[in-house]
């Protein structure tokens, strides 16, 4: 049975944090619901676009295939970010002509992912009538476009060791802002912990790190030898973040 989102739903979403009522409503009017599991493709770059997507559970691998059929995975989307939003701003005449097309490969990496997806001519109609919303899309880009600078700075200027440590700092605060979140969606107190799951496989996690499994396999050992994580599958303990950030910068 296909899940009735409500305007509480969206209002979870940064992009849509500062609407009204009536104006989520009308989002949702031209929004569908979908439901993805684990590999399966959202969409593939070169198709078709239609409208860009919102996380609402699990996540989502933006990737890039080489010539060599190697795969590089560029983000990874957790709840309440959005994607897909390029061709909105690069190419609005396009999207209303539907010659724009999606320039990244999407796919669920979580069983049970869902994701809103807005259809593009209504909302390029909406954010019209809305123009405070075209600076929220600027400064989602815009942190992208920054987050997106310093891992390609960071797979061509460091080693492996220092690009795996910075993803665990970074995902260990991650994590702490999605607790943050969710106790404040959800009105709980969760309990404070050192530790996180990786919310990807490590198969994904080398793709994104520019690397191999089993050369991401030996750095995990090396940062375990150092005293500076424990590894238990996907639980991944935090035992000195102090020295974890010092060598992640």
């Amino acid at each position: 049975m296909q899940k009735k989102l409500t305007t509480d739903d969206l209002r979870k979403i940064h992009l849509f944090s500062d609407l009204t009522e009536e104006e989520l409503t009308k989002i949702l009017s031209f929004s569908r619901h979908k439901k993805a599991g684990k590999g399966d493709i959202l969409f593939f770059d070169t198709e078709p676009y239609f409208g860009f997507h919102c996380v609402l559970e699990g996540s989502v691998k933006l990737y890039k295939i080489s010539g060599e059929g190697r795969e590089h995975i560029v983000h990874i989307m957790c709840p309440y970010s959005t994607f897909g939003e390029v061709p909105v701003f690069e190419s609005f005449e396009d999207v209303i002509n539907d010659k724009a097309v999606y320039p990244i490969n999407a796919a669920s990496i979580e069983d049970d992912t869902e994701v809103l997806i807005v259809s593009a001519k209504p909302f390029l109609s909406f954010m019209k009538e809305n123009t405070s919303i075209c600076f929220k899309f600027l400064s989602t880009l815009s942190k992208r476009l920054k987050v997106l600078n310093n891992h390609i700075e960071g797979i061509t200027l460091h080693d492996i060791k220092r690009r795996l440590a910075k993803y665990i700092f970074e995902e260990f605060e991650n994590s702490k802002k999605r607790k943050a979140e969710i106790e404040r969606a959800k009105k709980i107190k969760l309990k404070s912990t050192d530790s996180f799951e990786l919310p990807i496989s490590k198969y994904d996690l080398a793709a994104h790190l520019g690397t191999i499994i089993e050369t991401l396999s030996r750095t995990f050992k090396k940062l375990q030898d150092e005293n500076l994580i424990d590894v238990s599958g996907k639980k991944i303990t935090v035992l000195d973040l102090k020295e974890l950030k010092k060598y992640s910068q």
